[in-house]
């Protein structure tokens, strides 16, 4: 009789892939804060940078697209997972708290996530996986208005589809302005203006 397959081994699969994750994330980000662009950083530094083997890297990655399409949906979700900690009864202060977190780790994250951005306008493998992440978003916020709405909350007059899009898609891109041309010090401020019009736009709170 063979010997029986390693329990063990099977159970710490997934933490063993989240924990390469986090070693290829971190040396893709050290690379591209030296002011390289993704489109220049081989694979073969990508593995000097994160102390891994090449066979270790093709293991769980097929190439730079797929490694690329991974860090995005790890981001994305964190990202999600923020979001969702939100309430509509913190109202428009607990919506700026959790927008401030968000621009946080945006900031933190930047140089991933502009070089996903870079991607997606040259890869469509990378740009639909970027637009479905987006799309997870737009879902969320449509389900929260349709929510309030049925609540009667918010004006059934309001568009939940149009409304969603509009605040998530065009939040994304302000965010990322912001984090551009800001050096951090205004992110409480950003976050509350993102809030109000959240709230008191596509949610058509009144104002106090």
């Amino acid at each position: 009789m063979g010997p029986m397959p390693s329990v063990t081994r099977n159970f710490n699969a997934p933490d063993r892939r989240a924990a390469l994750d986090g070693r290829v994330l971190a040396a893709v980000e050290r690379l591209l804060a030296e002011g390289m662009r993704y489109s220049e950083i081989s694979v073969a530094r990508i593995l000097e940078e994160a102390g891994i083997a090449r066979s270790t890297f093709y293991a769980h990655f097929r190439d730079k697209t797929e490694l690329l399409a991974r860090l995005a949906g790890s981001l994305r979700q964190e990202l999600l997972e923020i979001i969702g900690r939100w309430k509509p009864d913190s109202g428009a202060e607990g919506l700026a708290a959790v927008f401030a977190q968000s621009i946080a780790y945006h900031r933190a994250h930047s140089a991933v996530l502009l070089a996903i951005k870079e991607a997606a306008a040259y890869d469509s493998g990378i740009h639909d996986f970027y637009s479905a992440d987006l799309d997870a978003f737009e879902a969320f916020t449509r389900e929260a208005i349709l929510a309030e709405q049925a609540a009667g909350r918010t004006g059934g007059g309001v568009s939940a589809d149009a409304a969603s899009r509009v605040i998530v898609w065009g939040g994304e891109y302000a965010i990322a302005r912001h984090i551009q041309v800001d050096d951090g010090s205004g992110d409480l401020e950003f976050a509350r203006e993102l809030a109000a019009l959240w709230w008191y736009g596509a949610f058509r709170r009144p104002m106090p």
